[in-house]
């Protein structure tokens, strides 16, 4: 994979001292996964050898659907990943497209996996959920270099194991979870689209999102300069009411990508309930529907 100027390389051998420096800070202020994890990863007793993610907590459901992996990424730590496939209840009908899901921050695969089962119900796509490193069952700390080469051994994974091709992927990052994805988008040619759900534009404009300059080496998640590297369709959905990070990021990240769709501006929603805005279902769903059925042409002139 070739890595661009001003993101972060999956391989930490190939990271500066003031990356490592920033990257241990990020790993303690920016990452918060949830203690003690939601779940356990076991062991089918059929012989198999199969596994699948037990919620410690009954009150989330075990999706038995989910074909759940160890994955090994390029710094030698391992986590877990499930593929929730499309079912339309018949058995019949296939889905065309996969979402490659980057969750957000004080979420782990155990909370988010009874939500991918209705995601992929209600959108009619693969669902691919994966945690970080240092999140849920996974090993490691947490942090920014590793978030980007997690996500590289997800889309890997996708294509080896799944025999997804990297065409039918949509990248789809929430909160924190839009580093990463938009660090991905950036590298990748010929992915199908991207979406971003109320996403930063770098880590230090979070707190102050109309900074003008800060140097790159002192930030994480330079969301703002990567975007515009994304050729793929990209759609862009944020609430009004966001308390942790504001609005603008997503607006200015629309208008910065180079083929973004207009983006869902969701009136009075916040950080923890975009979800619940009776727009958010269908303009995602007609974006998929839209890139399934290539309506959506990739930019030709990204700034690469």
């Amino acid at each position: 994979m070739a890595v661009q100027r001003g993101c972060w390389p999956p391989n930490s051998r190939m990271v500066n001292p003031w990356t490592r420096m920033v990257d241990g800070i990020a790993s303690k202020l920016a990452f918060f996964p949830p203690q003690p994890a939601s779940y356990t990863v076991e062991e089918h007793k059929d012989g198999t050898g199969q596994l699948y993610i037990k919620p410690v907590d009954r009150s989330y459901q075990r999706v038995t659907s989910a074909r759940v992996h160890w994955l090994q990424t390029s710094q030698g730590n391992r986590i877990i990943s499930a593929f929730v496939p499309y079912a339309d209840g018949r058995g019949s009908a296939r889905a065309k497209l996969t979402v490659l899901y980057s969750h957000g921050n004080a979420v782990d695969l155990g909370q988010m996996l009874p939500v991918y089962k209705d995601l992929s119900r209600l959108l009619r796509v693969n669902i691919m959920g994966y945690d970080y490193t240092g999140y849920g069952a996974c090993s490691g700390i947490p942090s920014v270099t590793a978030t980007c080469s997690d996500i590289s051994a997800v889309l890997e994974a996708l294509e080896t194991i799944h025999g997804v091709k990297r065409r039918d992927v949509v990248l789809y990052g929430q909160s924190v979870g839009s580093g990463p994805t938009v660090w991905l988008a950036a590298q990748q040619q010929g992915i199908a689209g991207v979406v971003l759900h109320s996403p930063l534009l770098s880590g230090v404009r979070v707190f102050n999102p109309n900074i003008r300059y800060w140097p790159s080496w002192a930030d994480i998640y330079p969301n703002h300069l990567l975007v515009r590297k994304i050729n793929a369709p990209l759609l862009v959905m944020h609430g009004t009411a966001d308390e942790v990070i504001h609005v603008s990021a997503g607006q200015k990240l629309a208008a910065s990508a180079p083929a973004a769709v207009p983006p869902l501006i969701a009136e009075g929603f916040d950080h923890q309930n975009l979800e619940a805005c009776p727009e958010y279902l269908p303009r995602l769903r007609q974006f998929l529907q839209q890139l399934a059925s290539g309506a959506l042409p990739a930019a030709s002139g990204a700034n690469r």
